[in-house]
């Protein structure tokens, strides 16, 4: 196992411990705290930090922006260490003028049209403006401290990185636990608590970052053209990254506005718990990404396609090992997990797995377009159709459509920009679709289609009539995808290395 591959793995391990604590810790915080403030407010909460969400949606691009250009100039030969420093400084001014200014933006429209837009339920309107000023206040903070994200995963630290998300955990469990014993309206506590937490974490990453990262340090100056490089690539993936987000939360708003802050619930949980799993995926991609970014701007090229390749199939393969488990067992495994299972929520978790499982496929494409910095008329394209999701949500639920079918439109939306993505990557890198095909969408195509089959014969012979029989059922999928996908999904010489690797084990 070379260097590269041998840090990879070892970071996706940092990560995975990383995730299986924090997600422990943020299913169990889930369930407390539906619990603690009711279905209603707790849907309520989602609506109002979704709206600052909503008018954030170039958080992710200024986070990605600052690991793809530290990750680059890494990668490059020669590389000057006073301009890491520059690009450090200049992406903290970045996140600090367009915090300033979406806290603005998001404080004028909250307070002339927030109260008239949203179903607050029974609520005091004041309680829902200052729950709404503590979720601006918390959206500052951690957008605020992307650029030190971006400084870590780029170096590939993912060990410190992985401690980080541990710590925060706790202290949102933590302030979870103490909410029923606060004289104060829970809801309106639980932002004020959330803020303090991002403030911690502001402050502790801020400290680490400078006193680790010799070359990275903040400098008070303004470099013109750096700042043109910088918001001509977050610009770009802002429009990427809008679409995104304005197709979650937009759905948020939709369900709020046609079917009440308890179909908000249903979707929060969906979304928590497929949000839970893909970070499987998400660990192992964000370990590949750092190298795929550096081998791009080496022009190590079959280094770079391999991880592309590699990258799409085993993102797929890993995330369709756990989800198949839940799409199957749904309303049983939501049963035990939550106190009371709001209505709509199994088949939306079913509908959100199945997305992340496509989607999934799509994400070392996302980070090859980026490396490449010409990303303007592919994030155009991909981002225009992703926009399309509210305006035909909206159509459909006009025309007296089912909640459902925010998600049903999602899905299909989301192929569409999984077919422009293969399309718009041959125009800005020497990306060939014929071997995509063949390497990786053949291949998870066919263990697809035997997963089907898979799940029907499971349920068919093990039905869940018991947590006993839950468990059978859940053990049986997981080896039952682990065969298929070892002997379908992979290729002759990836079985032989699997099996060396077990030999020496």
């Amino acid at each position: 196992m070379n260097g590269s591959v041998k840090k990879i793995v070892q970071n996706t391990g940092f990560l995975y411990v990383r995730m299986l604590i924090t997600m422990g810790i943020m299913l169990y915080t889930s369930r407390v705290l539906l619990d603690v403030l009711g279905a209603s407010d707790y849907g309520l909460y989602h609506v109002l930090a979704g709206v600052v969400v909503l008018l954030g949606f170039l958080q992710g691009a200024l986070s990605t922006m600052t690991q793809r250009f530290i990750a680059v100039e890494l990668g490059r030969e020669g590389s000057e260490p006073t301009q890491l420093a520059r690009i450090f400084s200049m992406s903290v001014n970045i996140h600090l003028l367009f915090a300033v200014v979406l806290s603005l933006v998001a404080l004028a429209l909250g307070y002339f049209f927030l109260l008239d837009f949203i179903n607050y339920g029974d609520n005091e309107p004041t309680t829902v403006l200052w729950v709404f000023v503590f979720s601006i206040a918390t959206f500052v903070m951690n957008l605020v401290v992307l650029p030190c994200h971006g400084v870590v995963v780029a170096h590939e630290r993912m060990k410190a990185y992985a401690w980080f998300g541990i710590t925060e955990a706790v202290l949102k469990l933590a302030i979870v636990l103490v909410l029923p014993y606060l004289a104060m309206h829970s809801l309106l506590a639980y932002a004020m608590l959330l803020f303090g937490v991002s403030s911690v974490l502001l402050v502790a990453y801020f400290t680490f970052v400078l006193r680790r990262f010799h070359a990275v340090r903040f400098m008070l100056f303004w470099d013109a053209k750096l700042f043109r490089s910088l918001a001509s690539f977050s610009g770009w993936s802002m429009w990427g990254n809008a679409a995104n987000v304005f197709a979650n939360q937009g759905a948020n708003l939709l369900l709020n506005v046609f079917f009440g802050p308890v179909l908000n619930a249903a979707k929060s949980i969906g979304t928590q718990a497929s949000g839970a799993l893909n970070q499987f995926v998400t660990n192992l991609q964000s370990a590949i990404n750092p190298q795929l970014m550096k081998s791009y701007s080496a022009d190590n090229t079959d280094y770079t396609d391999k991880l592309i390749y590699y990258g799409a199939k085993y993102n797929f393969f890993l995330i369709a090992f756990l989800a198949l488990p839940v799409m199957v067992y749904t309303p049983e495994i939501l049963a035990l997990w939550l106190v009371e299972v709001p209505e709509y929520a199994p088949l939306f978790l079913q509908i959100l797995l199945a997305k992340v499982v496509v989607e999934s496929i799509s994400k070392p494409l996302i980070t090859a377009a980026y490396a490449t910095g010409r990303i303007r008329m592919y994030q155009a394209v991909v981002g225009g159709i992703l926009l399309l999701n509210i305006p035909l949500a909206w159509w459909a639920l006009s025309l007296g459509a089912g909640p459902e079918w925010v998600f049903y439109i999602a899905f299909f939306m989301m192929l569409l920009s999984a077919l422009a993505r293969v399309v718009m990557l041959k125009r800005v890198y020497h990306f060939s679709a014929r071997r995509f095909a063949l390497d990786v969408l053949w291949p998870v195509t066919r263990v697809g289609i035997l997963l089907g089959g898979l799940a029907w014969l499971v349920t068919s012979l093990l039905p869940a009539d018991g947590l006993l029989m839950l468990l059978l059922g859940i053990a049986a999928l997981m080896a039952g995808t682990l065969f298929i996908i070892i002997i379908a999904g992979f290729a002759a010489p990836e079985r032989r290395a699997l099996l060396n690797l077990l030999r020496k084990h």
